[in-house]
């Protein structure tokens, strides 16, 4: 049941949607000038307001995981101290960082994992505000950033979702927004191609993942046939008590997670579910690509990691493709394998940078599949590090792929396009911006000291542990190959010469953003622990 003390731990996506209702609201009352001044008017005001809102909401959030400052028990109470006892009860642990708050009506769970999501897509949308403040989406700017927020309040529900209904309806809310944000400039004729795909393959993804969501509610149905209807089998800890142990619809649940998994894969671009990816992140303005490649992802993968590790724990298998083949553990390896060569080998050939970095993104998800292999491992220990990897992974990824994206769109302003030969002589003509994109391409790329280096080098060492070794040596194989390409990008930066030599001028938004990513790329590879302490509190039980 639902209770008035339960809006504290909803607090973060309540802020968003109204947040969102605000930002259109506002609008209201400066949209009547026609005049151009009054245009650029409402499109600073509504990127302004979403700009600082994101800040406060991250903050409010950051504050209330405690993972900074904890109030302790004994200060006097004030009102001060009361707004804070009273957002941190909402938090994901109590002082001893224990959690021991159960799912909100059994559907939203606030726990570790659900925080670090949180401020990972809300910082990853505040990014992205800023990367917006200088494309000016003239056309209903409200509207536009509005999309932007509602997209993000999705994505934080599907963090936490542990019931089927929820996910779905987070999933739509995720999803909905960004097929509009991905065509929004519909007189650019590659967004309204990207916006028409990303719908048409979004739409099929989606009926595959209801589809996988209903044959697992019907394998749970039919573990209680002849007793009393339950009400809690859209649960997942209720599906995987009753339909998981091998019983009643034991291959119905199987089916069931078959399709969960290519609905979720399409929304994660992982191959064979990745055809949309290219063409969209191409085509899609360059702020909202950085968006879908990194906060949807990142919502995707907590996601298929909440609904595998909660739902269908019984069919985990063992090792991956090891000695006892079988179980979802497999399928995400062989999905990896996939995914690493084909988005390497396909960025090879690419001349467009902005479609190199989305066949990149591509194989970055082979990565982080390799982390959700580690869950299976036969150590609970083993199990905690593969989360805590994957994790850092995204949230490396999250930093590097919106500072790449963000560099790319500031040339693409400057000069009109987004091709490799674009860049050429880039260091000369902005020096600033091409070493924040170059130290961005070598994160990606895994070299030392960046974040990247050290996500790949943790995940690599949770797969092994996990008893897939030679899924290591491959995604090992294709991190060599992804030099190639990304020296490319480098070669075009400091080596080729420029098409001419006046000097680029960068957006100031744009350039925040950029810094801000690349700043924690540096930070996050200098000292990891920094969030590597936070993430290992994370600790999620089969059914749970």
């Amino acid at each position: 049941m639902f209770q008035i003390t339960d809006i504290p731990r909803l607090l973060p996506e309540i802020l968003l949607l109204v947040l969102a209702l605000l930002v259109l609201g506002s609008d209201i009352f400066e949209r009547w000038g026609r005049t151009p001044e009054a245009q650029l008017e409402r499109v600073r005001s509504s990127a302004s307001l979403t700009c600082i809102g994101l800040g406060l909401v991250f903050v409010i959030a950051l504050l209330q995981s405690g993972y900074v400052f904890r109030l302790p028990d004994d200060v006097p109470a004030n009102l001060f101290t009361n707004i804070i006892r009273n957002l941190q009860s909402g938090g994901p642990a109590g002082p001893t960082g224990a959690e021991t708050l159960p799912p909100i009506i059994g559907a939203f769970a606030t726990d570790h994992l659900t925080m670090i999501a949180r401020l990972a897509l809300i910082g990853a949308a505040f990014l992205t505000s800023l990367l917006c403040l200088d494309y000016r989406p003239n056309a209903h700017p409200a509207e536009f950033y509005a999309l932007i927020l509602f997209a993000t309040a999705g994505m934080c529900l599907m963090a936490g979702a542990t019931e089927l209904v929820l996910a779905y309806l987070a999933v739509e809310l995720t999803s909905i927004p960004l097929y509009i944000l991905a065509g929004y400039f519909r007189n650019d004729a590659r967004s309204a191609e990207a916006g028409m795909k990303y719908f048409l393959f979004g739409a099929l993804s989606s009926g595959i993942l209801l589809y996988g969501m209903s044959l697992a509610y019907g394998s749970a149905a039919s573990a209680m046939a002849g007793a009393v209807t339950a009400n809690d089998l859209t649960q997942l800890a209720r599906i995987a008590e009753l339909a998981g142990q091998g019983g009643a619809g034991g291959g119905v649940l199987t089916l069931g997670m078959l399709f969960v998994i290519a609905g979720v894969g399409y929304k994660i671009a992982v191959v064979p579910f990745h055809g949309w990816a290219p063409d969209v992140y191409q085509g899609a303005p360059t702020p909202i690509t950085a968006f879908i490649s990194t906060a949807s992802k990142a919502a995707g993968f907590v996601l298929l990691l909440r609904l595998l590790v909660s739902a269908f724990p019984a069919l985990a298998g063992s090792a991956a493709l090891g000695p006892d083949l079988g179980g979802w553990t497999s399928l995400l390896a062989l999905l990896a394998l996939l995914t690493l060569l084909v988005g390497n080998l396909a960025a090879l050939p690419q001349t467009s940078a902005k479609r190199l970095l989305a066949w990149s993104s591509v194989a970055q998800a082979g990565f982080m599949l390799l982390a959700l292999v580690a869950w299976a491992a036969p150590q609970q220990f083993d199990r905690d590090q593969g989360v805590a990897a994957l994790l850092y992974y995204l949230v490396v990824y999250t930093l590097t792929n919106l500072g790449a994206f963000g560099a790319l769109a500031a040339v693409a302003l400057a000069v009109g396009g987004d091709e490799i030969a674009d860049l050429n002589g880039l260091a000369r003509r902005h020096l600033p911006l091409a070493v924040l994109l170059t130290l961005c391409v070598l994160s990606l790329a895994g070299v030392p000291p960046l974040a990247g280096f050290f996500a790949k080098f943790y995940v690599f060492m949770a797969g092994w542990q996990a008893g897939a070794p030679w899924l290591v040596v491959v995604a090992l194989a294709t991190t060599v190959v992804s030099l190639y390409y990304y020296l490319r990008l480098l070669k075009a930066i400091f080596i080729e010469p420029p098409a001419e030599n006046t000097p680029l001028t960068t957006p100031p938004g744009i350039t925040a953003a950029v810094a801000l990513a690349v700043a924690g790329i540096v930070v996050l590879g200098l000292f990891p622990n920094l969030v590597l302490n936070v993430f290992s509190r994370v600790q999620l039980v089969a059914g749970l």
